[in-house]
């Protein structure tokens, strides 16, 4: 299930660089990497007739690249050769609703506890919304919980339905925070 959505995903994101004017493209060669991750989807629902069925796990991985555009806030998604950007949410995850009741993907508790947050608005986000192939626009979200990890959410209405999917981005090199360490880095009382 993961390889076909990850192929999928180059395939639109191939489309929506082409024609794009050459200023476009000098621009992203400017970015600031933040790094190459393993990208894998984790879970997700199908929302039909207000019946919800869980989609099959799939432990297929990918690499993504994750760059920064200068001057802003937004985060470029490199996979395959293309790239889309992700542009900042002023209110954060806040923005979004995913609507993870009864099933096993991330709640928002779960991503305060994550990112160490209070408050959604608090957890840095970005999102994109692109045509996809036989779902009609979607909205790709990424939220970032740990220095070397993101997490991210496809979310499409077809005709009849939703259909969400949670991805998770741990980075390839550097250190990775386990969400069960007591003792973070990130938060100022741990620092000296």
């Amino acid at each position: 299930m993961f390889r076909p959505l990850l192929a999928l995903l180059a395939a639109v994101l191939l489309a929506l660089t082409t024609g794009h004017s050459p200023a476009w493209s000098e621009a992203r060669k400017k970015d600031v990497a933040v790094g190459d991750f393993k990208i894998v989807n984790t879970g997700g629902f199908v929302e039909e007739d207000g019946i919800r069925r869980s989609l099959a796990t799939d432990t297929t991985m990918g690499t993504v690249k994750l760059s920064r555009v200068p001057g802003t806030n937004d985060i470029l998604l490199k996979i395959g050769g293309s790239s889309i950007e992700l542009f900042s949410m002023e209110k954060g995850l806040a923005t979004f609703f995913w609507n993870p009741e009864d099933t096993n993907l991330l709640h928002g508790n779960d991503i305060l506890n994550l990112a160490a947050k209070n408050s959604l608005e608090d957890v840095s986000a970005w999102a994109a919304r692109i045509d996809w192939p036989d779902l009609g626009k979607v909205t790709l979200v990424l939220f970032n919980y740990d220095p070397g990890s993101y997490g991210g959410f496809l979310i499409s209405n077809p005709p009849e339905k939703t259909v969400v999917r949670q991805m998770e981005f741990h980075q390839l090199h550097g250190p990775r925070h386990r969400a069960d360490n007591l003792f973070n880095y990130n938060r100022p009382e741990h620092r000296r």
